[in-house]
């Protein structure tokens, strides 16, 4: 048994790739299937026969839609009976579709979105309940709201009434 070379994470997953040639960009399969990928490399399964330290272009269709492409080198192939497994170094990628894969592979597992969410709902509690206790030990404060209290729930009432309003004249 031997010792894992591999200094990246794989993705167990198979993604549907297509390979070409680097000169002329010539399609060499376009029904190749990725394996193990990670943003080092993967292995390849495809139907046409790939030599060892071969250049090749390949794109890699993501899940959920988009693609990667890059530029590999053929480290190991293996021909077999039904097709030919081979691994490939990944040698040039852009900065973008790199990122793009290395967050397929290990996605953000914080919702950010929810927590600053949460996070303002937790901030406006925490105003009201120190609002509202400033006003409660402070003598002024709770004098100035005992003489606006009528007024706050005439406007109140008044607000409600022109909303009633409002209501039945769009029926």
């Amino acid at each position: 048994m031997s010792a894992e070379k591999r200094e990246s994470a794989r993705f167990i997953t198979d993604l549907p790739a297509v390979l070409r040639t680097v000169k002329d960009a010539k399609v060499i399969d376009d029904h190749a299937t990725a394996h193990d990928v990670s943003t080092k490399g993967f292995k390849v399964e495809t139907q046409v026969e790939l030599a060892e330290q071969a250049q090749l272009a390949f794109t890699l269709d993501l899940p959920g839609g988009g693609k990667v492409e890059g530029l590999g080198r053929v480290v190991w192939a293996n021909r077999e009976t039904w097709a030919t497994w081979a691994g490939v170094e990944i040698v040039k990628m852009t900065w973008s579709d790199k990122r793009r894969l290395a967050n397929l592979l290990s996605p953000d597992r914080v919702d950010w979105a929810r927590i600053s969410s949460s996070a303002s709902k937790l901030l406006f509690v925490l105003v009201v309940v120190t609002a509202t206790h400033r006003v409660l030990n402070s003598v002024h404060a709770r004098e100035t709201l005992a003489a606006l209290a009528p007024k706050i729930v005439a406007l109140v009432v008044m607000g409600w009434a022109f909303l009633g309003m409002i209501r039945r004249e769009r029926r």
